[in-house]
């Protein structure tokens, strides 16, 4: 049986060596620690201070920028997005549905709101967790088996 695969972003406003509002892929989770890969390196990091996902979203995430910060530039306001795809930072235009990443050009989504994918959120352990993975595996099941028939 495949593993689901699961990413994971800082929740905390906290120091650690994670860029705020990319994701990361989960080597491990426990109730009490997550294994991320971090440019191809583990990284133990508290459980508790991630938002942990069994899919990587594919939106810009907004992040609230922290009181006295240097980067990105203060020109940017008060938030500004990461990009899904290579974690650049980039000026958030209040507004706008969608934008293009100016480091690697693809366009997504702004995720101006994250509520929609709290639904997905695993919780270690709980029984909530272990029905979403089931209901995502077997989605996938019956995905593959649809796949070949729209094809054709």
């Amino acid at each position: 049986m495949n593993q689901v695969q699961q990413w994971a972003r800082l929740r905390a406003r906290t120091t650690c060596p994670l860029r705020r509002g990319a994701w990361y892929r989960v080597v491990q989770l426990t109730d009490a620690e997550a294994i991320l890969d971090v440019n191809g390196r583990p990284l133990s990091v508290p459980r508790a201070f991630l938002q942990v996902l069994p899919i990587r979203p594919r939106m810009w995430s907004v992040v609230l920028r922290l009181r006295g910060a240097v980067t990105p530039p203060a020109s940017w306001g008060p938030r500004y997005g990461v990009c899904p795809r290579c974690c650049a930072r980039a000026q958030l235009h209040q507004g706008s549905a969608t934008m293009r990443c100016p480091a690697c050009g693809f366009a997504f989504v702004i995720g101006w709101s994250d509520s929609h994918w709290r639904v997905f959120e695993l919780m270690s352990g709980s029984p909530a967790a272990r029905a979403i993975g089931k209901a995502r595996e077997a989605a996938v099941r019956l995905w593959s088996r649809a796949a070949p028939r729209r094809s054709g």
